[in-house]
């Protein structure tokens, strides 16, 4: 019998989910088991599958001590995995991103949209008991209808976003070295980011992604654009992207990874009426444990039977 270890949780997975994911495997017949986060468990020798959140990293010391075959990331990135040493145990990995693609999709459209079309600000005034219907020329609203807003990376988050955008009439600029579809512009970063009045960032972290948006490179941006990161927090220079938008170089920017996480300087970004900062939520809603489960289920049932494993990473 296949033992699988589900070796750590995300915050917001609670009992119930992990009973949903237990049951769901033990009904194809395989051995499941919890451990905690932290020290290696026991358990890790003997387990042929491991199941993992974020949180957990896998490294060349964890795989010395892995006797299986698959690692199943229950998230859409992989950068707490080192894919170099799996390759060279011939682990397998594979992600969950269709688990939290709408939902990331949903989150980064309604960012976008809500900081283009002044929202932000509009409800700030509001509050303070002004009908702002005059200030709407100078706030200059955005319609994402004609606007070129640029997608970079393009996998399974990336392309959905991109046919959404398309399908709203907007310009749709793609950077992705391994391709782009047919209905978007194929573009160069730096091309992009001088036409850009939206940008998404749907990259995985890389070396080479590490950093692309800059503080030089957010420079290259029109003061009207603005900035979306649900990918991963290291990607952007996050302190650079706020410091534009208090200084008018930029129009806002809406961030929910972060190089740090709890970030520590939650407040400092959010009192700027145009950032908008929240905790790594954008790929949750609610069914998002059924989801996983799910996604663990199709990658261990390939697993079993010999086929391509799906969304697999190496």
């Amino acid at each position: 019998m296949t033992h699988v270890l589900r070796w750590g949780r995300s915050a917001y997975e609670t009992n119930a989910v992990l009973d949903l994911e237990r049951s769901g495997t033990e009904s194809m017949g395989f051995r499941w088991h919890f451990a905690p986060g932290g020290s290696p468990p026991p358990e890790l020798e003997r387990a042929e599958v491991l199941v993992i959140p974020s949180a957990v990293r896998v490294d060349a010391e964890v795989l010395a001590l892995f006797g299986g075959r698959l690692v199943i990331a229950t998230t859409s990135g992989y950068d707490h995995i080192d894919l170099d040493a799996c390759a060279d145990r011939g682990v397998s990995v594979v992600r969950l991103p269709e688990a939290r693609r709408d939902a990331v999709v949903e989150h980064a459209l309604s960012e976008m949209i809500a900081l283009l079309r002044r929202l932000p600000i509009l409800n700030l005034r509001a509050r303070e008991g002004t009908w702002a219907r005059g200030q709407l020329p100078g706030l200059a609203p955005i319609a994402l209808a004609g606007a070129p807003v640029a997608v970079i990376g393009l996998g399974v988050i990336g392309r959905r976003v991109a046919e959404v955008l398309c399908a709203l009439g907007a310009q749709v600029l793609g950077v992705d070295p391994a391709g782009v579809p047919l209905e978007v512009e194929p573009t160069e970063l730096e091309d992009a980011l001088s036409r850009a009045r939206a940008v998404t960032l749907h990259c995985s972290l890389t070396p080479s992604s590490r950093g692309l948006l800059s503080k030089a490179r957010l420079a290259l941006l029109s003061p009207e654009a603005v900035v979306v990161n649900t990918a991963r927090g290291e990607v952007l220079e996050v302190e650079a992207a706020v410091e534009q938008v208090r200084t008018g170089q930029l129009r806002g920017v809406a961030v929910d990874v972060f190089p740090v996480e709890p970030y520590p300087r939650l407040a400092a970004g959010v009192a700027i009426p145009n950032v908008r900062f929240t905790p790594h939520s954008a790929g949750y809603t609610e069914g998002m444990g059924e989801r996983v489960a799910a996604g663990v289920m199709r990658a261990l049932r390939a697993f079993e039977q010999g086929e391509e494993l799906p969304h697999r990473v190496v």
